[in-house]
């Protein structure tokens, strides 16, 4: 049974406006990154860097469960809803719905049950296991409104999340004793309730399993081989971090986690990229497969331009950027910079590749291209950190992209070929 409800007035008129759908998506990823990036600042002002060192373990928590419900719930949904006819996606998508409750449930049970082993977390766990069901709760909801084209509801949710969440923190900053980290798990927890009334409420469904016995199986083929690949994407990037950090020092870890977050706002664009462009891409790949090929020529194109002009510039202005907003010497630091644009640019070019290969049978060649990658930059970053410091982790990331692309254009023309 479906229900639908009323969206406030605002929203409705934020939806009438004539603005371009791939726009509302690139202002609603960019609200959450930012959201997450002032929140951070915010909490280690706000609490210490003890506390907020404490926030961050938790933090990581968060990101493992929402890789595996991306593997599990999102990613298959966004190829799978593409295929199916009008009729079949609200069906399909109250069965998203619930197997998002069931994975909440189970993630939060996973994780008292480890809390449980260390008596210090048990003040925060309650807080925390709110903030983990609703925001896997709000994840998928965003990218179920996306793939519907309802672009303007989802980010009515996101800003409402990120007004409310930054509101509270306000607060939390103007009371006279510091704010526990208790306090700040239930503010930013507490505050993403209310976007999922607004998601909710435009997408008109409830969560039902009844659908299981007719889409679980479609569903599961695209899912299967993301587990895994979600395990070991979140594992290699915090592996390949750790070594440099053990190799190096804990300078070479910050400088490294510092440039990172500085070309986040290119991850936040490939992100933006991927939730509304691959459900489109799905319906034309099987269908009408000369469209596929313009669909993505063209989006290639707009990428390069897009970002291909700020990573020059950001390329031949690094040694003034690092002199000016960077840590005291360093030429190595700016060569860090300057490799990280390279590595952009062969991610943009390896982006096409990796939607095409989520639009195939099955993961299989998804997962087994970042095995290969993987293993290729761990068997190689102690040769290259020894040779070329931080620079040679980048390295390291960048030889990965060149093994993902090379094995995946492998394997579409394998595909092409048997088809």
């Amino acid at each position: 049974m479906s229900q639908v409800l009323t969206l406030p007035p605002w929203a409705l008129r934020l939806g009438r406006l004539a603005v371009p759908p791939r726009y509302w998506v690139m202002a609603g990823q960019a609200t959450v990154s930012a959201t997450n990036f002032l929140t951070n600042i915010f909490i280690a002002k706000l609490c210490g860097l003890a506390t907020f060192g404490e926030y961050s373990a938790w933090q990581l928590v968060l990101l493992l469960a929402l890789a595996l419900q991306g593997a599990v719930i999102t990613q298959p949904m966004q190829v799978v809803l593409g295929t199916l006819a009008a009729r079949h996606r609200g069906a399909y998508g109250q069965l998203v719905l619930g197997g998002q409750l069931a994975f909440s449930g189970l993630a939060v049970a996973v994780t008292a049950l480890g809390a449980s082993l260390l008596p210090q977390a048990a003040t925060v766990l309650p807080a925390f296991a709110v903030l983990l069901a609703a925001a896997g709760c709000q994840d998928t909801l965003r990218k179920l409104l996306l793939a519907e084209g309802k672009v303007q509801a989802a980010l009515a949710g996101d800003v409402l999340s990120a007004g409310g969440q930054l509101l509270v923190l306000g607060l939390l900053a103007l009371r006279p004793a510091p704010a526990a980290l208790a306090d700040v798990v239930w503010a930013v927890g507490l505050t993403t309730l209310p976007a999922l009334l607004v998601g909710g409420g435009a997408l008109g469904a409830w969560p039902s399993l009844g659908g299981l016995r007719r889409y679980g199986r479609r569903h599961w083929r695209q899912a299967r081989w993301l587990v895994p690949t979600a395990l070991l994407q979140w594992g290699s990037a915090n592996v390949l971090l750790v070594f440099a950090g053990w190799v190096g020092s804990p300078v070479m870890l910050g400088v490294l986690r510092l440039t990172q977050t500085a070309m986040g706002v290119f991850n936040l664009g490939l992100q933006a990229v991927e939730n509304y462009a691959l459900p489109r891409l799905s319906q034309s790949f099987h269908a009408a497969p000369a469209k596929f090929a313009a669909q993505r020529a063209a989006l290639t194109k707009k990428m390069l331009l897009a970002a291909g002009p700020l990573l020059a510039l950001l390329a031949l202005a690094a040694g003034p950027l690092v002199a000016r907003f960077g840590p005291a010497g360093g030429a190595q630091y700016a060569d860090l910079l300057r490799w990280c644009c390279v590595l952009y640019v062969v991610i943009l070019l390896v982006y096409p590749l990796r939607l095409t290969v989520r639009l195939l049978g099955d993961s299989r060649h998804y997962f087994g291209g970042y095995v290969l990658s993987i293993a290729a930059s761990l068997a190689s970053v102690r040769w290259l950190t020894g040779h070329y410091q931080a620079s040679g982790v980048v390295l390291g990331w960048l030889l990965a992209q060149l093994v993902l692309g090379a094995y995946w254009a492998w394997a579409v023309r394998r595909v092409a070929a048997g088809a």
